[in-house]
């Protein structure tokens, strides 16, 4: 601790002493001007945080995750008086502002203002709060400091990285589903199935809707069952933003970069996602993944959402080339639910982030750990 920090109690002391033993107006007096310094003090730390104003200005409230932004922050004296000792502190635990520190200490004189412009990145998709998150005031004296958050913190949207995979480890081939499209094109009836939300209405066949009671879509030849079928894993593990916010992001960062390196193999990808209802998307080009991508800047996680009940029925994952579940959990549950859909046993392969598998792995299902921290181009 600073040696100035003891000046103001070892002078009250003092006085107090000299007022018990000597008494008289010197006493007395030396006794108010001690008592008079903290009041001077603070009275000055709330002059100074009524004369501040803060200005904080972003390129855009939309951000991408992990790309440098122009940000600008200014501190306005509007006192006639200046300010001696004031820091400011930032939120870091999403975002990081380059060229400025937390221990940098501003003198201000009135009527002028310090600009300074930098780069803001944000690590994580979301939504949060950026830039400046406290003001540490000091007094003149540099006795006594005064934290206060400021009153409007400044909230982006921050839309997810999206990773251009050059090469995916043991990936399907587009030969692959380039030979099965050829056999599936010899059958002679289209079979259909239960409409999913995400299906284009021109597909439905409403004969067979008549027929069945609800909703039936024919599987078009080419449509994608011969294709990748991704799972996105709705439920939310983590009780605070600084435990479900970095894995969430790498959830959606895998499933957009295996989505569009499946596309760009010409090989067709249905995605399975949530959060609370079953949705679809049959991505079948890059402008599909557009799609997909804009659904992913607002996609929400939430503590009661179910893979289950993002599941189509019993045997919906079957005539795919292979399934991949993104998740942060995978045990005996997971697994279970896995098998039930997938009837005929086709390749799994299970996109663990920041989580160890819970269950003894059988044939056919491969589990690949991914860190939030690891970048998806060296570990896939």
């Amino acid at each position: 601790m600073k040696a100035r920090y003891f000046i103001i109690p070892a002078l009250f002391i003092l006085s107090l002493v000299g007022i018990s033993n000597f008494g008289g107006p010197v006493t007395w007096g030396f006794f108010f001007v001690v008592l008079s310094i903290p009041l001077m003090c603070f009275s000055y730390i709330f002059a100074v945080m009524m004369s501040l104003r803060i200005y904080q200005k972003p390129e855009g409230r939309s951000m991408v995750s992990g790309c440098p932004s122009p940000f600008t922050i200014t501190l306005q004296n509007e006192g006639w008086f200046s300010f001696s000792s004031l820091r400011i502190i930032f939120y870091s635990s999403f975002s990081t502002i380059s060229g400025i520190e937390d221990s940098t200490v501003y003198e201000i004189p009135p009527h002028s203002g310090v600009r300074k412009e930098t780069q803001l990145v944000c690590r994580y998709r979301g939504e949060y709060s950026v830039g400046i998150k406290k003001i540490v005031v000091g007094d003149f004296l540099g006795l006594f400091y005064l934290t206060y958050p400021i009153k409007e913190p400044l909230t982006v949207i921050v839309a997810p990285a999206m990773v251009n995979l050059q090469e995916l480890r043991d990936a399907v081939t587009d030969e692959d589903t380039t030979r099965d499209s050829l056999v599936n094109r010899t059958r002679p009836d289209i079979p259909v199935r239960e409409y999913f939300p995400g299906d284009e209405l021109r597909f439905i066949n409403w004969k067979a809707s008549a027929l069945m009671q609800k909703l039936m879509v024919r599987e078009t030849i080419g449509e994608g069952k011969d294709g990748i079928a991704l799972i996105l894993e709705p439920r939310r593990f983590g009780k605070t933003t600084e435990e479900y916010l970095p894995p969430e992001n790498k959830i959606i960062e895998c499933v957009l970069a295996l989505s569009l390196y499946y596309i760009g193999k010409n090989i067709p990808v249905d995605v399975f996602y949530g959060p609370l209802s079953p949705n679809m998307r049959a991505l079948r080009s890059h402008g599909d993944v557009e799609q997909l991508y804009s659904d992913m800047t607002s996609y929400s996680f939430r503590e009661e959402g179910k893979l289950a009940g993002i599941m189509p029925e019993r045997g919906g994952l079957s005539g795919y080339r292979e399934l991949g579940l993104i998740t942060e959990r995978f045990g005996n549950e997971e697994y279970a639910l896995m098998e039930e859909m997938n009837t005929e046993h086709l390749p799994l392969r299970v996109y663990l982030i920041e989580g160890e598998a819970e269950t003894e792995l059988p044939r056919g299902v491969k589990v690949i750990p991914i860190g939030a921290g690891d970048a998806l181009t060296e570990v896939l």
